[in-house]
């Protein structure tokens, strides 16, 4: 974004008494850089940036290490956090055309430079449990489901969990609401389930 398009924006923000707008789709590389050398010459203290990986194309580990060794570079170059879209375990393929899982082993180094340098990650990992359940009078997601047909066999959320707890991240039973689960990496919440 132009340092003139963020002083429009902040003006925006000024007249809703909005202190910070937080980008999750900041992108990557050379994008990700110009947006944020734009916000610190302008508005340092008013944008937060989450930094983006193409998942699309993973062929082995070297293909991980190199996102993460990139990732690592977004980071160091202003980025806050890493936010993953849920087209990952959805709709992404690797470089045989298969759906690349959350779990796959070709992101790990991607999960542990998250975790060797406390970036938060925030995750948008499947859809409602209704997504997946019958198509039927009783679904409270009927009409979506009608006019947005979805994939058969998608994968669950469970495959996100395994990988999660596979990188050092503890699951805690929440005392005030036994009925949510929250997970915790390195101190941070980063997942709330009810």
């Amino acid at each position: 974004m132009s340092v003139e398009a963020l002083t429009a924006l902040v003006k925006d923000m000024d007249a809703m008494n909005e202190a910070i707008m937080v980008n999750l789709s900041g992108r990557s590389g050379e994008s990700l850089k110009e947006k944020v050398d734009n916000i610190n010459k302008s508005y340092p203290n008013r944008f937060v940036v989450f930094a983006n990986v193409d998942f699309e194309g993973a062929k082995d580990l070297q293909w991980g290490k190199k996102a993460a060794a990139q990732l690592e570079l977004d980071i160091k170059n202003g980025a806050k956090g890493l936010k993953i879209f849920k087209s990952l375990g959805l709709r992404n393929k690797d470089a045989d055309g298969n759906r690349l899982a959350i779990d796959d082993y070709r992101l790990d180094p991607i999960w542990e430079k998250c975790a060797e340098m406390g970036v938060p990650v925030l995750i948008h990992a499947a859809d409602p449990k209704s997504f997946w359940d019958e198509m039927n009078a009783e679904n409270e997601r009927w009409l979506e489901l009608k006019t947005h047909p979805r994939e058969k066999g998608l994968p669950r959320i469970r495959h996100l969990l395994n990988k999660l707890y596979r990188n050092s991240i503890t699951f805690l039973k929440n005392i005030q609401r036994p009925s949510s689960l929250m997970l915790i990496w390195d101190g941070m919440p980063i997942i709330w389930k009810s």
